[in-house]
């Protein structure tokens, strides 16, 4: 069976190409009871991944839960996403003799939350905690739970903005925790997104509130995966690519995550014309810088809040400097325009942001510069903020 080049959503199925690696030690840390933030550069598949390994727990007997974020604005949103999903896999207590009258009323207003407005009473702060409290009470420990939480920053993100954003956010990454942190639960969880959930609380001084996630790095497939890929997405449209095709393309784009090779597979398909040849390659790869399936890349920096413009500023050095460059020459540019008194809150804005776009799959250390992780992305950049 071929597999189909779907880009942008998740794949799924036999769309899943790969990482078997990955997979295997993701399911080992599950079963030694590790809950998993998915550190990963964006669009290299982190949800694919995440809805891959609910695959394989299902059919080790596991109930499990996907919960997606992305389009979510309000806590009440988030409150009916969370509670419907754990209805519909049967999360919650059964009322029992013996429950307290302020468990089974939730338990009771839980139960139309599929067919109405939540019903719960967020206004007042004392009403809030106790929901939340209540919510942990009725969740089931006992049976083994795989929970993915996908763009929980995102929605994140959007919370903080309201008034008392702050609060909010920190409440419900402390709520989070606290379902984790149950003695003795056979819940394991899985966050993943687009925007890193780790630049977000060391921005937001929310640390604490996720170090008891074990880190799990998802980064470029293999080259015998990227080039098994290329295969097989070459035989889904009905033609071979030879393998000095195969190796070239691969040397092109250097940085080999899915989305990559998804892209100027669907350029070199426009571009086919009886024979696939460097040239073709050349020529797809130098459209894509000129296009927009690179575009979230720019988008998502606003999510970098105070870091943003330090952010676009160095990845615009960056990007017209292939060899890259060294520490020094950046606090340096980002230095013009400031007193010389300033260099210390410089110096460590420009710390802070290196280490953002590291994390997130721009830039890489390499020896004493830094560099665009991606030749792709770089010369993207360069065409549309330097050029």
């Amino acid at each position: 069976m071929c597999i189909s080049n779907r880009i942008g959503p998740p794949v799924e199925g036999a769309d899943f190409f790969g990482r078997k690696r990955e997979i295997r030690l993701a399911n080992r840390l599950l079963e030694s009871h590790h809950s998993l933030l998915l550190s990963a550069p964006r669009r290299i598949g982190k949800s694919s991944f995440a809805k891959k390994l609910i695959e394989e727990k299902r059919q080790q007997g596991w109930k499990c839960i996907y919960i997606d974020l992305e389009e979510t604005t309000t806590e009440e949103g988030f409150l009916r996403l969370v509670i419907g999903a754990f209805t519909k896999n049967g999360i919650w207590k059964h009322a029992v003799t013996g429950m307290s009258q302020r468990l089974t009323s939730v338990l009771e207003r839980i139960e139309k939350v599929s067919v109405g407005p939540v019903g719960f009473n967020l206004g007042k702060k004392e009403e809030q905690e106790d929901l939340y409290k209540s919510l942990k009470e009725l969740i089931r420990h006992d049976e083994d739970t795989f929970i993915v939480i996908d763009e929980l920053t995102l929605f994140l993100n959007i919370l903080h903005k309201e008034d008392a954003g702050t609060d909010k956010v920190t409440f419900i990454l402390n709520w989070l925790r606290s379902l984790r942190q149950v003695s003795q639960t056979k819940v394991r969880w899985l966050f993943c997104g687009s925007v890193g959930l780790r630049n977000f609380a060391s921005v937001m001084h929310l640390g604490y509130t996720i170090n008891d996630l074990t880190e799990f790095d998802l980064d470029e497939l293999t080259h015998e995966e990227a080039a098994g890929l290329l295969r097989e997405l070459g035989k889904s449209e009905g033609f071979e690519i030879e393998n000095d095709l195969v190796e070239y393309i691969l040397q092109k784009l250097h940085w080999n995550i899915p989305y990559f090779i998804q892209i100027i597979f669907s350029k070199l398909v426009e571009e086919y014309e009886g024979e696939m040849t460097r040239e073709s390659v050349d020529i797809a790869y130098w459209k894509l810088c000129s296009e927009n399936y690179l575009s979230t890349w720019a988008e998502r920096l606003v999510e970098y809040g105070e870091y943003e413009l330090p952010a676009r500023q160095l990845l615009k050095l960056l990007s017209a400097q292939p060899a890259g460059l060294e520490r020094s020459v950046m606090l340096d540019k980002l230095m013009t325009g400031h007193d010389a008194a300033k260099i210390e809150s410089v110096d460590y804005t420009l710390s802070k942001v290196l280490t953002m776009l590291e994390n997130d799959g721009y830039i890489m250390k390499n020896d004493a510069r830094r560099t665009f992780r991606s030749p792709l992305l770089r010369d993207y950049w360069f065409n549309k903020f330097v050029q």
